[in-house]
């Protein structure tokens, strides 16, 4: 069973690291092409940024939809410039939309965003010309939950007027994609709008919507030492997940050492664009 005490000393020393992590990532940002902001909604939230890919770079099948972490509560797109510079640098355009944070919003609202985003992004490649891609959805921490969401809520996209043949891929980086088994912290409740086995945390978890016959090549990466998400939330999902997958374990990485994969994690970084050929 994993632990379900949310207060160790582990988790103290991840959170401390988070401000020198994200510096890290801005120290090393080199910008490829100027983002575009979009407005999708009436709310200060809902807007998204597109990065059209660098001209010079040859382009891929797919636009990549990435949405940021932050425990649900904080973040913003490009919060890490270099997770949309990598993906540039491979050819794909980037999309990255944000969404309404708890505790003043709980899944039920964010649900609400992605759908929102979906469809001005679907409308925004057609204005550039990009409608016969697919797109390549993943998330960072939080955002994992909110990735995996979208392209595994088959329901909800039959109500949109899209099907799974939408995606070409799904990637969780140290996604919480099995609440189950996650830490009984606040802000877990915060986004699922209710406390661990009630409807709406039901409804909140996006493992509960796999249907056992999956077929969207998915990648899960996620350090063995995460204390923030436990490595067993992806290690969960991806035994239940039915299709194409791979789970990319990271020995001794804590949760945000897996975005290091876009400034000096070379060894993941190149099994990452092995995944990426074709996409």
């Amino acid at each position: 069973m994993p632990n379900k005490n949310p207060y160790t000393l582990a988790l103290a020393g991840q959170l401390a690291e988070i401000p020198f992590q994200l510096a890290h990532h801005i120290r090393a940002s080199k910008p490829l092409t100027r983002p575009e902001k979009h407005l999708f909604g009436s709310k200060w939230r809902q807007y998204l940024l597109y990065w059209p890919p660098p001209q010079e770079v040859a382009g891929k099948n797919s636009v990549v939809v990435l949405y940021h972490g932050g425990g649900w509560r904080v973040g913003w797109p490009g919060l890490s410039p270099t997770l949309a510079e990598f993906f540039l640098r491979e050819g794909f355009p980037v999309v990255m939309p944000a969404y309404r944070l708890a505790p003043f919003a709980s899944h039920r609202h964010m649900r609400e965003d992605l759908n929102l985003a979906l469809d001005y992004t679907l409308n925004l490649l057609k204005e550039k010309g990009l409608e016969n891609k697919k797109l390549l959805v993943g998330g960072i921490s939080a955002g994992g939950t909110l990735a995996a969401h979208m392209v595994f809520d088959r329901k909800t996209l039959s109500s949109l007027g899209v099907n799974q043949d939408l995606f070409s891929g799904f990637i969780s980086f140290a996604g919480p994609l099995d609440l189950d088994v996650m830490p009984d912290f606040r802000a877990v409740r915060n986004y699922a709008g209710g406390k661990p086995g009630s409807p709406a945390f039901q409804a909140a978890n996006p493992v509960r919507y796999l249907e056992g016959d999956e077929r969207i090549p998915s990648l899960f990466i996620h350090g063995t030492t995460d204390a923030i998400v436990p490595f067993a939330c992806s290690e969960s999902f991806f035994e239940k997940y039915a299709g194409t997958k791979t789970l990319l374990p990271l020995p001794g990485k804590t949760h945000l050492d897996v975005m290091r994969f876009a400034t000096d994690d070379l060894a993941t970084a190149e099994i990452l664009r092995d995944w990426l050929k074709e996409k």
